[in-house]
This record gives structure tokens, C-alpha cells and sequence, in this order.
């Protein structure tokens, strides 16, 4: 319904029959000085087409030739309830007013008594206008209401009540699904708390009691089951014996603020780790090395190596590497038909796997530089196998030029005694066969 104004005429829908009933209505409200337009029906089709430009206020005969004034007040209940309706009829009796006041009429008035008629139309839309404020205003707040379920919905937020005088505790659900159940007072729920916190939240509690407050503290809460959970307390005691608050869980936040501290921590290790590695492989590439060009040229591949490394872990988010993956990522520029790898599938952690990814990468580079690698018809085998926990993992050359024994200690094998004798905990044997280099490792892995 729209707003009635004094600036504008009032919009009345006259539902009568007769003229002259018509033409008296209008002159008493005329009199009264009431400005107002007449819109008059007397069949249902109009009655109802009429409805639909909204008018202020609806006057009715309660009895027509083909229509009746109870169907109208029906019809107009269904169309637009909000609309005063008042009956104006000469055949009201008693109990059908009752019975029209029941149905949703405003008020009534007999055709005899139409002096009555300016007073009951002001008095209906006054009526009418503070109806439609009272329902705009519970609109409005249940449009509120249903905006604060849906943040506290979606912020996953409990709400409570405090009355520190009995102290009641009144929760919503979500708070009693929070703090692991029901609970009739604080008393209760400071019972869940973890035993060392529940004395500086008790005392914290008759604080705001006494002299108000806002109070925000994380708890930690136990359930009879055992269950563990973080929850943020806030709450206001700013006026009376209650307090109003809010609850949130912070469980998985507090786990997530663990396992970030745990990843910084592991990565600090890992860096500090990696960054020893490259600085042993330099200090050693500096003592075997004869020239710049052989330093330059041997440290850009090992640190190579080692990135390769890094980047088969980081792939696995540091569980580890595939042994077979370590070998294939050093022989894969060679001829497959020259390199035979067997070996059933071990992942190794991952400490372990860059000492065998380095330990590799140096057989690799002398079988190329002076073993069966550096001819076209020589050939390298690597077996493994897992017994007792121990791995047991098998270097062999054949076809390539006569082996002589190291008048001196290399890169290489520097590598495999600190790399993996001492890291790893292994045994490593080396044997300079004529035929071709042949490397025994023997380590634990559980």
C-alpha cells in the first residue's frame, strides 16, 4: 500500500451498487473536507481489477446484485491485505460485523449513520499507516536477523549469553557444537578448561563481573571423550548482569601455525644442510682440480647434480627419491643399450638420497671421462637389492679402456668415503679390475 499523504488526494475503491449511496459517501467525506478520489465498482471483475492500482482505503456495500461484500473483503486479503478495509451497508447486523472484524474488515459504519464515515476513514488509515510502520519495522529486522545468522553462519561464529548474578549460560547451537555440548553455566564451562588456565579465567570472569569489561581470551577445551580444542572467548559486560558474547574455534589455525613453524624449522635444517653440501663439494673440487677451466667445468656440473637433486625432493615435498630415478637422471644422455639398471623399487629418505644422487653423479662423470662411458663399446651395470635392511647397491664397468689404480685420491672418491661411508653410515669398496671399475655400497635403510 502506499503511503497516505496530506498533499494527495486520498485513492478510494467504492464497491457499491447504488448512485446515490455513491454520491452520499462522497458528500459526507467532502464535507468533511477529506480530499479524495473515487474509483466505484460493483462487480467482482472490476472489484479485482481495481485492487491492482493499490488504493488506499477500500469502502464496501455488504450486499450487491451479483456480488457480495464478504467475497470482496476475502479477495481483497489475498490481493493486498495491508489495505483498510471498512464496510458501508444498511443489511449489517450485529454478528456479521463480528464476523467481517474477524475475516480482516477494518471497521464498519450503516448507511444510516454515514455522519460516522469522515471519522472512521481517518482513523482506518491512520491505522493503516501505523501498521505498515510497525510490519516495515519486523521486515526490517528480520532482514537483519536472517544477515547476521548468515555471517555468524559463515564466520562460523557461536553466540552466548552470560547473567553473571545466577550464572546462567545461554547458548546458540553452534556454540554448544564449539565447545563440545551443552552447557547450563560458565561453571560448567569453565570445568572443560585445561586445568592450568581455569584459575586466571575465573578470576578474569569475576572482573568484568564486577566492574564490566570486554574479555577476550583463547581457551583450551577438553571433551569426556578426550578431544582437544582451541577456542576464542569474547565477550562484553558493559551494562546489567550480562554479558553478550561470541565463540569461534581456532583449532585448525593453531595446527596450521604449528605445521608452518615445523616447515620453517625443517627448512632452515635442509638449507643449512644443502648449503654445507656445496660448500664441501667446493672446498674439494679446489683441492683435485689442476686448473680454473677444470674447476669452473667440474663445480657447474656437481652443483648441477645437486639441483637435480633438490628438484626430484621438492617434486616429492621432500619424502624422498626413487633410487632407479636418481641413476636414470645421471646415465639418461647415454645409450640405453650401454646401461643396464636392476633393481627392485626403493625409495630412499631424503638425506640419504642426495649423498647417493652426488655419490652417482661422480661415478657417472669418471666412467665418461676414463672408464667404459668415454668408448663407444663400453658398458656400465648397477644392481641393488634390499636384505635385512641393508641396500646393497652394485657399480660395475666393462668394455672400456684397462684400468690402472689412481696414483693419487680424487674428487670421487673422497666423496664416496665422507658422502657415504660417513653421512649414510655405509661401506664402500672400491675395485680398480682391470675389466673395469667396480663399486660395492653396502647401507642401512629401514
Amino acid at each position: 500500500m502506499k503511503d497516505v499523504l496530506q498533499v494527495r488526494p486520498i485513492q478510494i475503491l467504492l464497491l457499491e451498487d447504488s448512485e446515490l449511496d455513491a454520491d452520499l459517501v462522497v458528500a459526507h467525506l467532502q464535507r468533511a473536507g477529506i480530499e479524495h478520489d473515487v474509483a466505484r465498482v460493483w462487480t467482482r471483475e472490476d472489484f479485482t481489477a481495481a485492487l491492482q492500482d493499490e488504493p488506499d482505503l477500500i469502502l464496501a456495500d455488504h450486499t450487491l446484485p451479483a456480488f457480495d461484500g464478504m467475497s470482496a473483503l476475502d479477495i481483497a486479503q489475498d490481493i493486498c491485505p495491508r489495505i483498510p478495509f471498512v464496510f458501508v451497508s444498511a443489511t449489517l447486523g450485529e454478528e456479521i460485523a463480528v464476523e467481517a472484524m474477524k475475516r480482516g474488515a477494518t471497521d464498519y459504519v450503516i448507511k444510516s449513520r454515514l455522519t460516522r464515515l469522515p471519522g472512521c476513514v481517518i482513523r482506518a488509515l491512520a491505522e493503516a499507516r501505523e501498521r505498515k510502520a510497525r510490519l516495515d519495522a519486523e521486515e526490517a529486522l528480520l532482514s537483519s536477523r536472517r544477515r547476521l545468522d548468515a555471517a555468524l553462519d559463515i564466520a562460523r561464529l557461536g553466540t552466548f549469553e552470560w547473567r553473571s548474578d545466577t550464572d546462567q549460560l545461554l547458548m546458540d547451537e553452534r556454540a554448544c557444537e564449539i565447545i563440545l555440548g551443552r552447557q547450563e553455566r560458565m561453571a560448567d564451562l569453565l570445568a572443560l578448561i585445561h586445568e592450568m588456565e581455569q584459575p586466571s579465567m575465573h578470576e578474569a570472569l569475576n572482573c568484568i563481573a564486577r566492574e564490566g569489561g570486554k574479555l577476550e581470551r583463547e581457551i583450551t577445551l577438553r571433551s569426556a571423550e578426550g578431544e582437544m580444542r582451541n577456542v576464542m572467548l569474547i565477550c562484553d559486560h558493559a551494562t546489567g548482569t550480562s554479558a553478550y558474547g561470541i565463540l569461534f574455534d581456532v583449532t585448525e589455525r593453531r595446527a596450521a601455525e604449528r605445521q608452518q613453524l615445523l616447515i620453517m624449522r625443517e627448512l632452515h635444517h635442509r638449507v643449512k644442510n644443502s648449503l654445507a653440501s656445496v660448500q664441501s663439494i667446493i672446498n674439494f673440487t679446489l683441492r683435485t682440480s689442476e686448473t680454473k677451466e677444470e674447476f669452473a667445468f667440474s663445480i657447474r656440473r656437481r652443483i648441477r647434480s645437486l639441483a637435480t637433486s633438490h628438484t626430484l625432493l621438492t617434486d616429492s615435498d621432500w619424502s624422498g627419491i626413487h633410487l632407479r630415478a636418481i641413476v636414470m637422471s645421471e646415465l639418461q644422455p647415454y645409450d640405453p643399450r650401454r646401461v643396464r639398471l636392476d633393481g627392485p623399487d626403493l625409495q630412499l629418505p631424503a638425506e640419504m638420497a642426495l649423498s647417493f644422487a652426488l655419490a652417482v653423479h661422480e661415478m657417472t662423470t669418471n666412467a665418461a671421462k676414463y672408464g667404459a662411458l668415454s668408448v663407444p663399446g663400453g658398458k656400465v651395470c648397477i644392481e641393488w637389492d634390499l636384505a635385512d635392511k641393508k641396500l646393497s647397491f652394485n657399480w660395475r664397468e666393462s668394455g672400456g679402456p684397462l684400468v690402472h689404480p689412481p696414483v693419487r685420491r680424487g674428487f670421487g672418491s673422497i666423496l664416496l668415503e665422507q658422502a657415504l661411508g660417513q653421512q649414510i653410515d655405509g661401506n664402500v669398496r672400491q675395485d680398480f679390475h682391470p675389466d673395469g671399475l667396480r663399486i660395492e655400497i653396502i647401507a642401512p635403510l629401514d
